[in-house]
């Protein structure tokens, strides 16, 4: 039994599947979605301790104003940012809300590796923070 879980969000549905296929394999339950309101609604719902949030999605808010709403809900979320944007501005501003790290989307199987390792950390270190 996949008693690990992890939940997926971007907006993105070909880099969701990639990564969910990726962490299946890895024995983990994975739930995706693109809505930043799905999103809320399972972390309201649902004892869910580590997220793969991507930097868009199907609606119009921003990955820091998510963080926010995500850390009301839920204090002890493990948040990993998986974003390509490099705007400085953009990445402080999430990290003062508090994710646990900031990835860069993995093109690679040796970025799918670094990522499992940062999911790693995360379970077995909930909140802790890496950034």
């Amino acid at each position: 039994m996949k008693a690990r879980k992890i939940l997926i969000v971007d907006k993105d549905p070909a880099a969701r599947q990639k990564l969910a296929d990726f962490f299946q394999e890895s024995n983990y339950q994975v739930d995706t979605s693109g809505s930043a309101a799905f999103l809320v609604a399972h972390i309201i719902q649902k004892n869910q301790p580590i997220i793969l949030l991507g930097s868009q999605f199907e609606e119009k808010i921003s990955a820091a104003e998510v963080v926010t709403l995500l850390h009301q809900c839920n204090k002890s979320l493990n948040i990993i940012l998986i974003s390509d944007e490099n705007s400085p501005e953009m990445l402080r501003r999430i990290r003062e809300k508090g994710i646990f790290y900031h990835a860069l989307k993995p093109q690679s199987h040796a970025d799918n590796e670094e990522l499992r390792s940062v999911v790693e950390c995360a379970v077995g270190d909930l909140g802790a923070v890496l950034t």
